[in-house]
Parts: C-alpha cells; structure tokens; sequence
C-alpha cells in the first residue's frame, strides 16, 4: 500500500532538492513572458516563432517553451514519476520491497512470453486494443518496439536476480555449508524460469542497446559481488546463470542477432552520430533554458538536415536531448540529483550487510542498465519503463525505520 510521501529527510534532502529543482524548472518554461523579457532570456524560441509561425510578429512574447501543451504534458509526467519514488520509497521504509521485486517477476514472467509470441503470430484482442498492425507494425506485446520491450527487461531481470541471492543469502547461516535444498526451493526454481524467460525475451527482441545495457548492468553485478560470495559460490552462480543464458538463447533467432550486432556500427551507430550532430545546434542556440520539455521533436524540424523523408522525433541520447529541451535550466538540477543520487546509493550499499545488500544490487544493476541503453536510445521516456525505473531508485536508496523492540522480560526473582 502507498503511503504519503516523506520528503526532505536528512540522508535524501540533496536528492529530494534536485527532483523539486527539476519540477520548478519545467514549470519556470511555462510562465509567460513579455516579448522584451523572451527576446532576451531566449532569443532561439523568439528566432523559432518566427520562422515556423505564420502571422508572428516581433512584439510576440509568450513562454520560454515553443510548444507550452507538449511542456505540460511533460511536467505531468516527471512530476508523476518523482511523486511515484517517493511514495514508494515511504513505503520501503516499513517493509514491503519483497513483495514489489515479486511483483515484477510475475509481471515479466507473463509479458516475455507474450511478447515473444505476438511479435511473431498476430494476437486479435491485443491487435484490436493496439490498432498498429494495420500500419504494418508489430508490437511486443504492450510495448510499441524492441528497445522499448528491452528498457524494460533489462531493468526486471538484475532485480529479479537480486531477489533470488537474497532469498539464498537469508536461508544460509554463515559459516554452515550451503543446504540445496533449503536453498533452492520451488520458489527458486520458479525465480530461474522467470529470469530464463526475461532472457529469453530480450534476446528475442533483436535490440543491440538492449543487449548493451544488459552487459553493463551484469558486469555491476559479478563486480559489486564480488567480495560477498566465495570463489566456490562464485563458480556456482557463474554456471547456474550460463546454463539459464544457455536455456534463454534457444528461444532466440541467433542468426539475426549475431546479423544484427554485426551493423551496430555501420548502421546503428553511425544513424546515431548523424542525429547527435544535427541536435548539437539546438544545445548550443537553447542553451540558457531550453526548447521546453518534451518540445525535441517540435524543434527538430527546424533544425533536422537529413532527408524528410524520415522525421527525427528524438535525440537518441537522454542528456544530449535533457540538455537541448531544457538547457542549463533544467540540466543543473538533472546533474545535482544524479551526483547526490549516486553519493546516496553508495553509502546505502556500503553500510548494508543484510539480505537486502543483493536486492540493492540487483536495483543499481539494473539502473546501470537502463542509464547504458539511454546513452544511445530514448526507452526512459516509456511510462512502463519509467514507472519501473523509479522503483528500482526507490529500492536503491531506502531506509528501513529502526523499530523499537520490546525490552526483554525481567527474569523471575527466586523466593
């Protein structure tokens, strides 16, 4: 159950001030202005209006964003997302994370196989809700394309398997050897399937920053680990995962993936570099505060140089396109929150020795993941993968409120 949020606590107050900078900053685009106060503070937006609207004239004035719905839409959005991980980082404060991590394995234990399915053989009810096949597209199951389907997996899958060490750890007594079968009950089991099925489906999807950021998130995951786990345990886990790997790739079409990885330079990323190279001169024109949130690919059809014949609708790179929509307005605070983010999950890790430390890793492991994906895909702005996203932070960063235990009974005074 969601309580209301706790903001503003000691150990989170940097982090808490970066997220309501972010919010006042998108809100500061929106306050309407006289034309002499834009032309000054943005002379790019007034530049902007002109060129692209017809009837406007110099004294126009109006806000620092060139498209004020799209900026809302975009406010209503963050300020969900932000007001979402602090509920659920209230919540985790008295309990309740296991039961979210299991949660998220049901989900992806039903949506990988879904969507592995109806990629491939038309589904009519999802098709009908849906209404893109008739365009020709065929979706993953409730997400639109492979690396949005992958932003999300590649966020579950360390969570999931974090939940499983920690469940291992908290039924092994320290120093006793490892008991299988107290250790690897049904629900461990029914864990592996899960985690071979989310495998299974981001293999499936053919996303190159999928597969990147996964990489990323697993490499966090053996590093952090690395001192917590014997060299035994550690040969164990290694094998355990390689066989669920193994089992996942079967599922897969490795002749086009392998055709795939084999273009991510010559196409992938060289599509990329061009779209970087065409979003540089609205970093450096909107620089003092932006284009507006979420206005990117409004702004672009001023400034795209490709052929029109594709249309840019988004930077392919989350700071490139935070910085060319909100310029150091917004960019300072984003930076503030990730600094004091970071500072806030390492301390949190370190001075963890519970079962809870590999819930916290498999949470920074997948965020690793998705900020990876993000520096060549846009897959945050997902309001699935952002939903999960602030979960992961919330579990990153908790607290769990010391309770005050009963104070033992006072022995029996013999007569």
């Amino acid at each position: 159950m969601l309580r209301p949020a706790v903001v503003g606590r000691r150990s989170t107050r940097f982090v808490d001030v970066g997220l309501g900078l972010v919010l006042v900053a998108i809100a500061l685009q929106l306050v309407p202005l006289t034309a002499g106060v834009r032309d000054r503070v943005a002379p790019a937006a007034a530049a902007y209006d002109h060129a692209m609207r017809l009837g406007a004239t110099v004294d126009l004035g109006g806000p620092l964003s060139i498209d004020p719905e799209a900026t809302v839409l975009a406010f209503v959005f963050v300020a969900a997302i932000v007001l979402l991980f602090w509920c659920v980082r209230t919540m985790f404060r008295l309990g309740g994370i296991r039961a979210t991590i299991h949660a998220v394995a049901w989900i992806g234990l039903f949506v990988s196989p879904l969507a592995i399915v109806h990629h491939v053989i038309p589904l009519p009810g999802i098709d009908l809700a849906w209404g893109l096949t008739a365009r020709g597209l065929r979706p993953y199951g409730p997400f639109v394309n492979r690396n949005d389907f992958a932003g999300w997996l590649i966020m579950a899958i360390p969570l999931t398997l974090g939940y499983a060490f920690a469940r291992i750890h908290s039924r092994h007594r320290a120093g006793e050897a490892l008991d299988g079968e107290v250790a690897f009950d049904s629900k461990s089991i029914w864990l592996g399937v899960t985690i071979c099925l989310m495998l299974a489906g981001l293999l499936s999807s053919l996303s190159r920053s999928g597969l990147f950021g996964a990489v990323a998130g697993f490499l966090f995951f053996a590093w952090r680990s690395r001192r917590q786990m014997t060299v035994q345990r550690a040969k164990w886990a290694a094998l355990l995962i390689g066989v669920i790997l193994a089992v996942a790739a079967t599922y897969a079409d490795m002749g086009a993936l392998t055709t795939r990885l084999e273009g991510s330079f010559s196409e992938g990323l060289a599509s990329r570099i061009s779209i970087w190279r065409q979003t540089w001169p609205v970093v450096v024109n909107f620089w003092p505060v932006g284009s507006g949130a979420g206005t990117y690919q409004s702004v672009m059809v001023l400034y795209q140089t490709m052929s029109r014949f594709y249309h840019i609708a988004h930077a392919d790179n989350e700071v490139l396109q935070i910085l060319a929509e909100g310029g150091l307005l917004l960019g300072i605070p984003v930076a503030i929150t990730i600094v004091a983010g970071a500072r806030l999950i390492t301390k949190r890790l370190r001075d963890d020795h519970t079962a809870a430390f590999w819930l916290r890793v498999g949470a920074i492991a997948g965020l690793v993941a998705i900020a990876t994906q993000n520096m060549v895909e846009m897959t945050l702005r997902v309001p699935a993968n952002a939903v999960l996203f602030a979960i992961l932070a919330a579990v990153s960063v908790h607290h769990r409120a010391v309770r005050d235990s009963p104070s033992p009974p006072s022995a029996t005074r013999s007569r």
